[in-house]
């Protein structure tokens, strides 16, 4: 179940994490902003953030979610940019977006003249236009008079200016990583699974499933409530 974490979010997470700093440095000392803190990406990303000595901020949709990140010993805000983003503006050498609530526009506002704002494809997605001015529900079942996907369109959208017309951002495509690089991407997995062994990283796991329960964990997932990272693992008895 470790395993299957580290292909696809911790990776994710490692890599936003590349793209965030400057020349390679570590991140000691540095500040950053994880929007959506609590999501299975968020909490990888706070994880690998603070082996390197990073001063971590994050956002979360409730106070029982505060409440486990605060727990984490980072600094927490409200989901909602309009809660935060007067504290933080221009003051964050690294905002990790994974939300995409506004477009990016909040989290790109935050950063330093110097920071990087990383856009996150993976969390990107339709579901988490549920918060924005389309209100609570509007998921990717949303369309408009013509049939069209309204959330899906936008999302699109945002990742096009993200990637080309925002300055310091870079956009994070975890797919074009691997076939642009594999080798790299195999090395950088074979760090992560020595973090694994060595005991210096703990993947959370939030629950292991078989493979006939995946459409309940899609829509279970597609809440926001996973504390952790759903693994199918077909025939486990454990």
């Amino acid at each position: 179940a470790s395993a299957a974490c580290l292909v696809d979010v911790y990776m994710s997470a490692y890599k936003a994490l590349r793209l965030g700093k400057k020349d390679g440095m570590p991140l000691t000392g540095r500040k950053i902003l994880i929007t959506d803190g609590f999501s299975p990406i968020g909490q990888a990303v706070v994880a690998l953030a603070k082996l390197e000595g990073a001063n971590i901020f994050v956002t979360a949709s409730d106070s029982s979610e505060q409440e486990y990140m605060s727990s984490l010993g980072v600094k927490c805000f409200p989901l909602s940019p309009t809660k935060w983003l007067h504290k933080v503006a221009g003051k964050m050498d690294v905002v990790i977006d994974n939300t995409c609530i506004d477009s990016y526009e909040s989290s790109w506002e935050a950063v330093s003249p110097e920071g990087v704002l990383v856009c996150t494809t993976g969390m990107t997605s339709t579901l988490n236009f549920r918060h924005d001015e389309f209100g609570e529900g509007c998921a990717s079942g949303c369309a408009d008079a013509f049939g069209l996907n309204i959330p899906k369109y936008r999302s699109k959208w945002a990742a096009m200016k993200a990637k080309y017309l925002m300055s310091n951002t870079k956009f994070l495509d975890l797919t074009e990583c691997l076939t642009t690089d594999p080798k790299g991407y195999q090395q950088e997995l074979k760090y992560l699974c020595f973090l694994v062994e060595s005991g210096a990283l703990v993947p959370k796991v939030a629950e292991r499933i078989q493979i006939e329960e995946v459409a309940d964990a899609h829509r279970y997932l597609e809440t926001g409530k996973s504390n952790g990272t759903i693994v199918c693992v077909p025939n486990d008895n454990s």
